[in-house]
């Protein structure tokens, strides 16, 4: 199957371009431009095109990890231990990145990831790591290392270092803060997003919720307690308890029990890993209690949800991937794109219907447009033009959703989601798409 859009060099990348000529780079003058499917970014409306300076980098290495042939990255992400299911997005990007490679790749370059496990638990694992990658390995860039507390402990280093932290698998408000930390972004939607997402929901279908919270008691979980925070000032809807357990915990039965004794009618579980399935495993087992129940996207693919089997049956998500399980998308381009391209370059009928495999699927596209779509294949233009997308189209995103940057003024990717309710096989429909495009910074705590 060829590639199903042509990429172009857009405005914002000429301006890049004169603002890193001087950097060098490893892009030849005569080579492709190495998009597959999608958009090209532009400069967002209004603004000028966000510029990242290396004056005060350590020592800055423009292109390491490029060569004639080859960009080579680096990744560390839960290979083992109770985080193992996330190294499903890692399957994802890889077979993306072959079957790009096999229509030329980046500039005619493959693209490769060098991943190494880290658990989640510890990150001064990932920053080990990290520290391996880039020192030894000589990397171009970091490239979707998962978790929150994982992106927090490597992105001041790899700041000073001006190397790039491209497209964290995290929802954290800490991935938007290009003005102190510019050499890190994002790639879903910020645990903000999702909860005013859901806040949006209940106003709609039950004003007067009282909602208790379930955490992870880190930084991950407070992108959703302190969001949720803010979204249901001024409404109806009221925070009966946050419960709390820590990281590498997965029996959070206590903490269930908790919220039903407080009175909760709703329960927003911001759990990671197997805690999530196990929550909403104790959340239907408890007696005399229904609450309306909301699961974090990170808990929404089947890896996960399916682990609570039927007790996961009614639970609420905010989704703006393409399921493969729903029969929406039989005769969608990009889906048949995605089952017939990933098949062929390594993935099993198990991983795809995973939607973790989806993700990873997804944001290995990203990475190529972006960096098709830089001036040069150098660390500071390709992070540059990380910050300046406007409407890239990825061809598993929901309809309407886009990709959209702004170092400046809005620096989260996706802002656009749509409620779901998870029927055993995929999740059904429970609203159309909100959008707060531009907004996610009004619920960030």
């Amino acid at each position: 199957m060829q590639p199903t859009r042509t990429m172009k060099l857009s405005a914002v990348a000429l301006a890049l371009a004169l603002a890193t000529t001087a950097c060098g780079g490893g892009r030849d003058d005569e080579s492709s431009d190495g998009g597959t499917a999608g958009t090209s970014g532009t400069t967002p409306s209004g603004s000028e095109a966000f510029t990242i300076s290396t004056d005060d980098c350590d020592a800055y290495e423009a292109a390491p990890g490029v060569t004639d042939t080859e960009i080579m990255l680096g990744s560390s992400n839960p290979q083992s231990g109770l985080y193992a299911p996330f190294a499903e997005i890692a399957k994802g990007y890889n077979a993306y990145l072959a079957y790009q490679n096999g229509t030329g790749g980046v500039d005619g370059r493959q693209v490769t990831v060098k991943a190494l496990d880290d658990g989640y638990v510890d990150p001064a694992k990932t920053k080990a790591n990290v520290e391996t990658l880039v020192n030894d390995d000589q990397v171009f860039a970091i490239y979707n290392v998962v978790g929150t507390p994982n992106n927090l402990e490597i992105r001041g280093q790899l700041g000073t270092e001006c190397v790039p932290n491209l497209f964290a698998a995290t929802g954290a408000q800490q991935m938007g803060q290009p003005a102190t930390y510019p050499w890190t972004i994002g790639s879903i939607p910020a645990y903000a997003t999702e909860t005013a997402t859901f806040v949006t929901w209940l106003e709609d279908n039950k004003p007067d919720a009282k909602i208790g919270i379930i955490r992870q008691n880190d930084d991950f979980g407070e992108g959703y307690s302190l969001p949720l925070e803010k979204a249901v000032e001024g409404t109806g809807l009221t925070i009966v308890d946050d419960q709390t357990y820590n990281p590498g915990e997965s029996d959070v039965s206590s903490q269930v029990t908790a919220l039903k004794n407080a009175g909760a009618d709703t329960v927003l579980v911001a759990a990671s890993g197997l805690a999530c399935p196990n929550a909403l495993t104790s959340i239907k087992s408890q007696a005399d209690w229904n609450p309306t129940t909301y699961a974090s996207a990170t808990c929404a693919s089947k890896t996960l949800i399916g682990v609570s089997g039927p007790a996961a049956e009614g639970v609420l998500s905010a989704i703006y991937l393409k399921e493969p399980t729903n029969p929406e998308w039989a005769d969608d381009a990009g889906m048949k794109e995605f089952l017939t391209e990933g098949a062929a370059n390594g993935l099993s009928e198990d991983d795809l219907t995973n939607g973790a495999v989806v993700y990873g699927w997804t944001v290995g596209q990203l990475l190529t447009d972006t960096m098709g779509m830089a001036p040069e294949l150098t660390r500071q233009a390709v992070m540059q033009q990380a910050y300046n997308l406007a409407d890239v189209e990825l061809p598993m995103l929901l309809p309407g959703v886009t990709v959209n940057t702004d170092g400046t003024t809005d620096p989260y990717p996706v802002e656009s989601m749509r409620m779901g309710k998870w029927n055993g096989t995929y999740f059904e429909w429970d609203g159309e798409l909100t959008s707060f495009e531009g907004k996610t910074a009004d619920y960030v705590g």
